[in-house]
């Protein structure tokens, strides 16, 4: 459903709506819209585990360090 969404994105800003917007399909754009909202609704955010915290807290020098750290886990965990 992503992939999807991506294409029709790229496909109306490719198309004119990057640069032209009043010449859009509004209810296309209306309905790609109502498709994000309920893609990004399904999606769940997925936290560290107390030992991915505990191996941050012990491997990083300074807590700016752990949390530039834990940064890049959340990052990687939820793309």
């Amino acid at each position: 459903m992503t992939e999807n969404l991506i294409n029709r994105i790229t496909y109306h800003l490719s198309s004119g709506g990057l640069f032209n917007p009043e010449l859009a399909d509004h209810l296309a754009v209306r309905n790609l819209l109502m498709e994000c909202r309920d893609a990004l609704a399904q999606r769940t955010w997925v936290g560290l585990t107390d030992e991915e915290m505990q191996s941050i807290a012990f491997e990083s020098a300074d807590a700016l360090s752990a949390v530039f750290v834990a940064e890049a886990k959340l990052r990687s965990k939820n793309t």
